[in-house]
């Protein structure tokens, strides 16, 4: 009887310990799961802060630019992150119990100025991925080809025409000594222009040409920026994408042929917005200078090398250097005659060419005898130009076009830079826009809340716009 009553003992014993752990197990279990269940409300209020905070974008450099930036000043001037802590703070409290946040920090701001520019320049390309068909794409890459080619042809042209005047100088006095005889001097007038201004020469009407200036030392170009995490290197800076963003500038930003050949009314900031990313000067009137001065010499050295190959112009020039010369003992004259004369005709035959670009005409990259326009008299004479305003070259390039060969001539920083310098500067000028400032835009941080709701929780996150 007793050992009976003891074996219940145990087995009373044994079924109390089994249900103290089955109730502890059960208790871990459901505090488990209310853990996940607070993780997982957690998680969800962070991704709806996140959507939010990131729907706080920048509406002008999304309207204008198509880039994704969240202003952190939000349009005061001053950065301030503890106002999007709390922006953040706020949008958490909608979506969980009152008094849960018990704090949000944010850290390692991606700005559109990091690396120089480069985390700008990886979001413009992204852009244009995202849009640029493959036509536009191989005409872009053949920029660089006639940079190439045009670098060298200038080069060659800007050597020989120091050379050859320089040496005819020197014959034509050595003439005058030896057989004292003078040497008519027929491209006086063409190298008289060469010292002017080249906007008198090519621009239709200087009466329309801008006179906007911009302070470019409060530009991003050259004041102290706020540093940041850095790009986020998705589309880092190389051949392959310069060729987007080199599509990002020519569709973006204005040149001067939009207002002097297609009457664009005045923008914000600079209207030649194009030109300041090549040349980088504080005045419409001279970036336009600068740009045209390069377009010139390109021509000049295309022009030139064309006129070498045309054996007819040769002779032409041959002909009439024998003609102004006469007869001479002095070796060499003639020749040097006839350069000059080449020079000189190539020169015009450029002035023309860069004035029909900035008409909003087509010119020929490289000319052939149908393409070429001016005879050597009339290249002589530097005659009024305005009789071709008209005429253009149908296979040939727009003035964009050339820009577009310039560009892939300026180095890439400058290009990421100064174009940033256009974005404030237009931004600036909006509604609202005064006091913005690039370097206080970011596409991208982490950051970190604590919520509690009888335990404490720490949730750490990156978040960015997607690009």
């Amino acid at each position: 009887m007793s050992s009976r009553i003891w074996k219940r003992g145990e087995i009373t014993v044994f079924l109390s310990m089994l249900l103290a752990v089955l109730l502890f197990f059960f208790q871990a279990a459901l505090e488990s799961a209310r853990y996940a269940m607070l993780r997982s409300q957690t998680q969800e209020a962070l991704e709806l802060a996140e959507y939010s905070v990131l729907s706080e974008y920048h509406r002008e450099l999304l309207d204008i630019y198509g880039l994704f930036y969240l202003d952190l000043s939000y349009g005061g001037g001053a950065e301030d992150t503890e106002y999007l802590n709390r922006r953040i703070t706020g949008f958490l409290d909608a979506n969980l119990s009152e008094g849960e946040t018990a704090g949000v920090d944010t850290w390692d701001y991606s700005r559109a100025t990091d690396g120089k520019g480069t985390a700008y320049y990886e979001q413009a390309v992204a852009y244009m991925k995202q849009k640029t068909g493959a036509s536009l794409l191989q005409k872009l890459k053949q920029y660089e080809e006639y940079g190439s080619q045009a670098s060298g042809n200038e080069e060659s042209y800007a050597q020989a025409d120091a050379r050859e005047n320089q040496n005819l100088e020197e014959l034509k006095k050595r003439r005058e000594e030896e057989e004292e005889k003078s040497t008519p001097d027929p491209v006086s007038n063409t190298n008289s222009l060469k010292r002017g201004s080249i906007l008198n020469l090519v621009i239709k009407e200087p009466g329309n040409l801008s006179g906007k200036k911009a302070d470019l030392s409060t530009m991003p170009s050259a004041r102290v920026l706020l540093s940041g995490a850095g790009p986020r290197g998705r589309n880092s800076p190389g051949v392959g994408n310069d060729v987007f963003f080199l599509a990002y500038l020519l569709e973006h930003f204005p040149d001067a042929a939009e207002y002097l050949a297609e009457g664009k009314e005045s923008g914000a900031w600079l209207d030649y917005q194009l030109e300041y990313l090549i040349a980088g000067k504080d005045t419409d009137i001279a970036n336009l200078e600068a740009v045209c001065g390069r377009l010139l010499a390109i021509r000049e050295g295309m022009n030139y090398a064309y006129l070498l190959s045309d054996s007819a112009k040769v002779a032409e020039c041959a002909a009439l250097a024998a003609a102004l010369v006469g007869a001479t003992m002095i070796p060499g004259l003639v020749e040097a005659m006839k350069q000059v004369l080449l020079l000189a005709w190539a020169f015009a035959e450029s002035v023309l060419d860069v004035r029909m670009l900035l008409n909003g005409k087509r010119t020929a990259f490289f000319k052939n005898n149908s393409t070429w326009k001016l005879s050597l008299s009339g290249a002589l004479e530097a005659g009024a130009l305005s009789g071709f305003d008209e005429q253009e070259d149908p296979e040939g390039l727009l003035y964009q076009d050339y820009l577009g060969i310039l560009l892939t001539l300026t180095g890439r920083e400058h290009k990421m830079m100064r174009s940033l310098d256009a974005i404030e500067g237009v931004i600036r000028e909006q509604s609202g826009g005064h006091w913005f400032y690039i370097d206080q835009c970011t596409d991208a941080f982490w950051f970190r809340a604590v919520c509690t709701n009888g335990q404490e929780l720490t949730a750490e996150r990156w978040i960015g716009y997607e690009w």
